[in-house]
């Protein structure tokens, strides 16, 4: 575990336990209500059932109600430990409370092979359940949750009990952790004034210092013109200062013939490749066809050595309405969309993607099926890995394809 994830939750509960007026929370009243988490050194880790048969109980006591059993081997993970007692979560079925002598927690876990798997995480119970069913194909997680301004002054807009959360999980599972820096505007005045720059880079030092990560991904949310130079000279700044404390860079850019991939790529130690366009009000259509995603690769591996991108993954879906503005929908949103329109699930055999249309709207989405072709190119180009956005928004099936 992360010696400086461990400080800063501990800091964390001490300044919410100040707020809240004292050190120990809130009295539980019963039994039956979920208790908060009590133990996060545990929290995300692989266990396997060490006696024939033991019973799952709704609470931390032999009185409480019995939800189901379990049995020798099962494989389960750890939810929480209190006291004499596991929260466990096993493979099928309910998750509940055994005895701790029925589980034994495996300290070490399994990593995959050299490839970056990267999570983007939007916080949400939608992305904490994905991150804690599937985390174990992740090797790394971008946490959501900061924002440059053109100024360069950082800000954050996330719980932070969940991001402390999150980030305990992810450090259980042995995963490097990034702090996703959102920029969505040119950042004018940073770049022009050196004492603004100097400012930032101390701001974003601290923030990993104060989380504990590993390193930082700057995600830029808009289309880098002639600043390009500069903004790139400021990202290789920001990268040798990381490096000099043991920690890594990304950058996340959009695809657009304008950038200087080449550029781009010396400044940082990896780029992750946004390949959907953003969608545009009553223009529906595909994202990124796997031919369009190939000739892209082909052009930017010629000025960037192939191992240090990453590819980005969408997960989801857009949905333009009849009326309004198009929306993101998760892979079961539109499942249940189709459904409730009563709309045949249709495959684009150009773009390969699937889509379906309703009485005026329209869907474009990625499955199991359209990011094998996008996965298959990442191993034809040896990619330095993927990255999938939205954790809690795809198909649940490409887990077993990674």
């Amino acid at each position: 575990m992360n010696q400086g994830i461990l400080v800063s939750i501990l800091s964390i509960f001490l300044y919410l336990s100040s707020l809240l007026g004292g050190g120990q929370g809130q009295p539980i009243e019963s039994l039956d209500p979920p208790l908060g988490q009590q133990s996060y050194a545990v929290l995300g880790r692989s266990g396997v059932v060490a006696v024939d048969r033991i019973t799952l109980r709704r609470s931390p006591s032999l009185e409480a109600q019995a939800l189901g059993t379990v049995t020798r081997e099962a494989k389960v993970t750890v939810l929480d430990h209190i006291e004499n007692w596991y929260k466990i979560r096993p493979r099928t079925g309910v998750e509940g409370w055994v005895p701790d002598y029925a589980v034994i927690v495996q300290e070490s876990v399994e990593t995959g092979g050299d490839q970056i798997v990267l999570g983007f995480f939007p916080g949400g119970l939608l992305a904490y359940e994905s991150l804690l069913e599937n985390g174990a194909k992740l090797t790394g997680l971008s946490a959501l949750g900061w924002e440059l301004d053109r100024y360069g002054k950082l800000s954050a807009s996330f719980d932070h009990e969940e991001m402390g959360r999150t980030l305990y999980l992810a450090g259980n599972r042995e995963m490097d952790t990034y702090a996703h820096i959102r920029l969505a505007v040119e950042p004018s005045y940073l770049l022009e004034l050196e004492h603004l720059q100097q400012d930032t880079l101390a701001q974003i030092l601290d923030l990993v210092d104060e989380w504990g990560l590993k390193g930082v991904l700057l995600d830029l949310a808009y289309l880098p013109g002639r600043e390009q130079n500069a903004l790139f000279g400021f990202l290789n700044n920001l990268a040798d200062n990381l490096r000099q404390e043991g920690k890594k860079s990304m950058a996340a850019l959009p695809w657009d013939a304008s950038i200087d991939y080449g550029a781009a790529g010396e400044a940082v130690d990896y780029l992750v490749l946004k390949t959907s366009p953003d969608p545009l009000p009553g223009q529906p259509g595909s994202g990124a066809s796997t031919a369009e995603v190939e000739a892209m690769l082909q052009e930017i591996t010629a000025s960037v050595a192939p191992e240090t991108l990453i590819l980005g993954l969408s997960t989801g879906g857009i949905h333009w309405p009849r009326s309004g503005l198009p929306r993101s929908l998760s892979h079961q949103e539109v499942l249940e969309l189709a459904a409730q329109e009563g709309a045949r699930v249709k495959w684009d055999t150009a773009s390969k993607l699937p889509f379906f249309t309703y009485n005026g709207g329209e869907v474009w989405f990625e499955n199991r099926y359209s990011l094998q072709y996008k996965m298959d190119l990442a191993e034809e180009f040896r990619l330095g890995g993927l990255a999938l956005f939205n954790l809690g928004q795809e198909d649940d099936q490409i887990w077993a394809r990674l």
